[in-house]
């Protein structure tokens, strides 16, 4: 793994093991078509875009109860409380950094179809790392994206950002709130075996006529810090309610750390704990 981006694995067995470690006991088949979960449908100059990046997936269904809080909050109709077993799932796999064939970085996202939830879970953007312990596979860790208006992932890439290595996810996923819509874009370190937050930043932003701006992250300075600081190129259009006449271009570089909130991570990841 140099220093180009890994690419996600094809292999249909071992992405089928990743499923079946993931979601025991499940049903599990592969259905036609393809979902395109960028928003919005049509391109719209007023609106800002977010793309999906899992809309050139094959599309998986996954029956089985709700496992735990989030899936059922995402199962369930907000209306009458009546809940749905039949997940819709796309996903990435990839080997986990140093861990050769024995670990896998799992990145999926997906709803339960039939389902009419709430907006504070209304579909489950997850991250996961799936180790083989002698002849069986399990999952290490879990990790929960913001679940709040949330339905799509924007970006997953694992890039080399300290110069030693790929060891570094790099995910942008949606979320939103009254009269907002933004991406987080999210770094961990995967070097120690676990999901090890290490930036936590909007990447889009678009918040009624006060706020719109994008930023990407900057591969090549953020290297040349090795790690230290994450550098990004942002273009504003709206900044506290002026609209610049040409978009305004920026280079601001953020340090280790900046705007992660391991309680709230962890309060999150709470809704992942199995269901008695």
């Amino acid at each position: 793994m140099g220093d180009d981006d890994a690419r996600p694995i094809s292999d249909k067995a071992l992405r089928l093991t990743a499923l079946r470690t993931l979601f025991p006991e499940m049903r599990i088949s592969l259905v036609p078509g393809r979902i395109d979960d960028s928003w919005p449908r049509k391109r719209n100059e007023g609106m800002m875009r977010f793309p999906d990046a899992l809309a050139s997936e094959q599309i998986y269904e996954v029956t089985g109860a709700a496992m735990n809080q989030a899936e059922r909050e995402a199962s369930e109709n907000v209306t009458d409380q009546e809940t749905f077993e039949i997940r819709q799932l796309r996903f990435e796999l990839f080997r986990w950094p140093k861990e050769r064939d024995t670990g896998f970085l799992a990145v999926a996202q997906y709803k339960f179809p039939e389902a009419w939830p709430a907006l504070a879970c209304p579909s489950i953007g997850l991250l996961a790392h799936i180790v083989k312990v002698g002849a069986d596979w399990t999952v290490k860790e879990r990790y929960l994206m913001r679940t709040v208006h949330h339905n799509s992932i924007q970006s997953m890439r694992l890039l080399n950002l300290t110069g030693t290595g790929v060891d570094d996810l790099v995910i942008e996923s949606n979320s939103g709130g009254p009269g907002a819509i933004q991406s987080e874009l999210k770094v961990f370190d995967l070097r120690q075996g676990r999901f090890e937050e290490l930036l936590d930043k909007d990447s889009r932003e678009q918040y009624m006529t006060d706020d719109w701006y994008t930023q990407s992250l900057d591969v090549e300075r953020t290297r040349e810090s090795h790690g230290q600081q994450f550098c990004f190129t942002k273009r504003t259009r709206v900044e506290g309610g002026v609209i610049f006449r040409s978009v305004r271009v920026t280079h601001p570089c953020y340090k280790r750390g900046d705007d992660v909130d391991e309680k709230e991570s962890a309060m999150r990841n709470k809704m992942l704990a199995p269901s008695r």
